[in-house]
């Protein structure tokens, strides 16, 4: 939990009386509560992140900022509709890789484009994937998976919390980038992937940090690599994939805060100085920890050129990998 003494010690500029003053004057903004949409289930990793932006942003700007859970048809319904709500400030969301460069490209008629049609305000933090085989099989680092594939071509199967997800789309990179063949097997959520590969039923899974940093640790799976491009600073002592001889590697996992196209920009800095202060704290930095990620800091500019590049890189993904969309 972020208390909001350290949180408004640590960023001065936002706690300063024009920020906070119930009293606003007639027009300022906010002068009432805002909405931060979060397009998945109450409970998951999208909906602590969804939280934990809003908890920062109420402290900072002095008014109620609501979760409002609005999932389905693979995050496109929220996303849909915040891209269709007023760009006045009072609607934004919890945006991801997943629901603004994935998705759109799963459903014939998402109802949005997933950067064009948004204000870029920030970026909040970022995780990333470890590359995990079954510990029977003779892999011990990246290199050695190659060969392995490379003698046994198709007979690797790699589990996935669903075609088209960030977990199937680094399996489809990793393929593209080395030359290997590896069968995709879909599942309806990374648990029952990670389950079926400690049984052995799979071979491979490219899994979220958080979700299976306890079953390496029990030795019940064995990771080779980290998918980021450096080292992960909540567990230094696994490689990288780049580090093991695979160049240009990497598909970015954060979370962030988008709006509507449009929104002022003044409305857009204010929320993202308040982050921005936010993530320089140590009580934000050990809540995140906890979950497994780390802030991620980025300036608004940097933030829209990460979305057109990673564009690019997802188009090309989806395209490789065959998968249609659906609707």
């Amino acid at each position: 939990m972020i208390r909001r003494r350290s949180l408004i010690a640590a960023m001065p500029a936002l706690a300063s009386a024009p920020l906070a003053a119930p009293a606003l004057a007639q027009g300022a903004w906010p002068s009432r509560q805002i909405r931060l949409v979060v397009p998945y289930p109450p409970g998951g990793a999208s909906d602590i992140a969804g939280r934990q932006q809003a908890q920062v942003l109420s402290e900072a700007l002095g008014v109620p900022v609501v979760v409002d859970n609005r999932a389905g048809a693979g995050g496109t319904i929220g996303t849909a509709h915040v891209a269709q709500s007023a760009p006045d400030g009072y609607t934004i969301m919890m945006s991801s890789p997943s629901s603004h460069l994935g998705a759109p490209l799963l459903f014939r008629n998402p109802g949005y484009e997933g950067v064009d049609d948004f204000t870029h305000i920030a970026t909040f933090a970022t995780g990333t994937a470890m590359v995990c085989v079954h510990p029977r099989l003779p892999i011990n680092n990246i290199q050695e998976l190659i060969a392995y594939a490379k003698a046994n071509p198709g007979k690797l199967n790699y589990g996935s919390a669903g075609a088209g997800g960030a977990n199937h789309m680094l399996g489809v990179l990793f393929m593209q980038r080395t030359g290997v063949e590896l069968t995709h097997v879909p599942y309806r959520g990374a648990a029952p992937a990670l389950a079926d590969l400690i049984a052995g039923n799979i071979q491979l899974v490219f899994d979220s940090f958080s979700g299976i940093i306890g079953t390496v640790r029990a030795g019940q799976v064995r990771a080779l690599a980290v998918t980021n491009p450096t080292r992960w600073p909540l567990a230094p002592e696994f490689p990288t994939v780049q580090e093991q001889g695979v160049p240009d590697y990497n598909l970015p996992s954060f979370s962030a805060v988008v709006g509507p196209k449009g929104i002022p920009d003044a409305i857009a800095d204010r929320m993202h100085a308040a982050i921005n202060a936010a993530l320089a704290t140590p009580a934000l930095t050990e809540t995140l920890a906890r979950g497994g990620n780390a802030p991620f800091p980025n300036s608004r500019a940097r933030f829209l050129e990460i979305m057109q590049e990673q564009r690019t890189t997802w188009r090309e993904l989806v395209r490789i990998s065959g998968v249609q969309p659906e609707g």
